[in-house]
């Protein structure tokens, strides 16, 4: 009874520790998962403003031209995989169709802009609007972090002429 007894607690015992060890390794691979959404530091004013007007240039640049590959080159992993050069250029072609073109973004002031946050997904969002002389450019940019570096993971941007 007495060997009986200890067998049994001896088998608790191993089955509470194989139990603690995976509930252990559970959290340690949520961590793992949920470390880079919150690891990377909002980047500073200045960074930002050059996330901004060189990821709008680069995309200005490309539809100019009707040539997306370093655009696309330059994205994240996550959009290359998601966004292929002809499917962004065919999204892209009411800006070529209609001259919507805006070079002179890298010097126009900002007519507004949120706060830059980090989303639930991890993502950095910049959103806001350059007004220049002949256009308004409406801006939602989001970037992951990719190998240190923040690329770009999603665009939405409207133009119009005033």
């Amino acid at each position: 009874m007495i060997v009986a007894f200890l067998t049994l607690t001896s088998r608790l015992k191993r089955q509470t520790l194989a139990l603690a060890g995976i509930i252990v390794a559970l959290m340690m691979i949520a961590g793992a998962f949920l470390a880079p959404a919150y690891a990377a530091d909002i980047p500073s004013d200045d960074q930002q403003d050059v996330l901004i007007r060189s990821t709008l240039a680069s995309f200005n640049d490309a539809n100019m031209t009707g040539n997306y590959a370093v655009f696309v080159a330059k994205a994240s992993k996550q959009f290359q995989q998601q966004v292929s050069i002809d499917k962004l250029a065919s999204g892209s072609e009411v800006f070529r169709r209609n001259k919507l073109f805006f070079e002179s973004i890298v010097t126009d002031d900002y007519a507004s802009y949120e706060k830059a946050v980090i989303d639930q997904q991890g993502a950095l969002v910049l959103a806001g609007v350059f007004k220049g002389d002949s256009i308004e450019v409406t801006y939602k940019l989001q970037f992951v972090q990719n190998d240190s570096e923040w690329k770009l993971l999603g665009i939405n941007v409207n133009a119009r002429k005033i």
